[in-house]
Parts: C-alpha cells; structure tokens; sequence
C-alpha cells in the first residue's frame, strides 16, 4: 500500500469463470467502439487483453509500462519499458490493463498511442478502484483488493506458493474491514 492510499475493502479473488464473465462484458462494452487494434499493457493487462481481443476478433499486441523492476517498485511514475506498437498508425485502439486506480499508466499508454497517430484510442480495464480516474470502460469498480486467477500463486523452488506479493495487501485488505472499537 502507497501512502496516502485508502484502505482495500476487502478481498476478492477471481477465479477463472469470473474473469471469462468479466473479460465478456467488457467485449460487449467495447463493441460499438470497434477497435481495430488491442493493446494490452504488460504485464496484468496481456491476459484480459489477449482474450478481449480474441472475442473481438481483433489483433494483440502488449507494450510493458511499469513503476517496477523484477517485481519491486524503483519509479514514481510509470515509464515506457518497451517501443509502442506502430501498428496503431491510423487505427481506432483499445488500451487493455488488468486495474486502474491513478489511471497513470492508462493515460501514457494513450499518449503515446495518439503520438503514434492512432486514430482514435480507448482505454479500459478488468478492475478499477474509486476515485477520480475513470477510463472508459471498466468491467468491475469497487475497492476491494482483486486477486486475478493468472497471478494468484507463483513457482518458488519447484512448487506453487500463493504469490508473495499479495500476502502484505491482504493483510491490510482484511485489517481494513474489522469494525473499529
């Protein structure tokens, strides 16, 4: 948790049924945009954008922008870590990640999407956390801390572990929703 974030409300895991129903809707919702063109942002965005994409019929392409460095936080900002796809040149894009809470990483995302020349873009994601940042589409919106199905557990030496990364979160996520005395 950043400083100045407010608390989870909770927990959600998402198992895969949830997520096929998710990533549905979102297709759905994005239809009568039409893009041409998917991009998702590596590396939570790739899976939910890989199968909107698929749904849509349209091509994939994943760009990495992160604040991370082999999983520890090292930037402030997020950074481009990779080209943009040129594909985009003159296509109506979808910018897919899997949550959105500052909308920072969505919002260079689109910026270099339009530098590219794309001729219209759009942004969206799996989860979306309150606040003042909205895309425009996203699938679930509630404060809860969503553990996605792809990033629950992790290989460490030879066997699966629930992923260390969520172990802190969860513990403030469940902190969170104990009534104050």
């Amino acid at each position: 948790m950043t400083k100045g974030r407010a608390a989870f409300a909770g927990v959600r895991r998402v198992g895969w049924d949830e997520f096929g129903e998710l990533c549905r809707d979102l297709a759905l919702a994005v239809s009568g945009f039409n893009p041409e063109i998917v991009v998702g942002i590596a590396r939570g965005g790739v899976v939910p954008g890989v199968v909107v994409a698929s749904m849509l019929q349209r091509e994939f392409f994943s760009v990495r922008i992160s604040r991370r460095h082999d999983g520890e936080l090292v930037r402030r900002q997020p950074e481009l870590l990779q080209e943009f796809p040129p594909q985009v040149l003159d296509r109506r894009v979808l910018i897919v990640d899997d949550l959105a809470v500052t909308g920072a990483t969505l919002d260079l995302a689109h910026a270099h999407a339009r530098a590219l020349g794309a001729a219209e873009v759009r942004t969206c994601c799996l989860f979306l956390h309150r606040g003042t940042y909205r895309p425009d589409y996203a699938a679930l919106v509630s404060d809860e801390l969503h553990i996605p199905p792809w990033d629950r557990v992790v290989l460490r030496q030879g066997r699966f572990v629930q992923n260390p990364a969520y172990e802190a979160l969860m513990d403030i996520a469940v902190a969170s929703t104990r009534p104050r005395r």
